[in-house]
């Protein structure tokens, strides 16, 4: 495999350390957020995969309208403070 398919891997990787090294108290909190909307949007795609058969193609783009909706929200909470 080529350099341009681990490149974003390793880049990803590198920014997770840096974060951490910053303030490992903030890192471990997002990433326990993280992997809480991360399992609340899978359980979500799910049931909905499995009970409606909603398509692939669908699914997709919901959750990338709903990720974008998410960092909206959170972007006007933020501000607001």
């Amino acid at each position: 495999m080529s350099i341009l398919f681990f490149a974003p891997i390793l880049l990803i990787g590198l920014g997770y350390y840096l974060d951490y090294k910053d303030n490992p108290a903030r890192f471990m909190s997002d990433i326990k957020g993280g992997m809480l909307y991360f399992l609340g949007l899978l359980a979500f795609v799910m049931i909905q995969k499995i009970v409606f058969g909603v398509g692939l193609l669908f699914l997709v783009l919901q959750v990338a309208i709903f990720i974008l909706a998410s960092f909206f929200i959170k972007f006007l909470i933020e501000k607001g403070k």
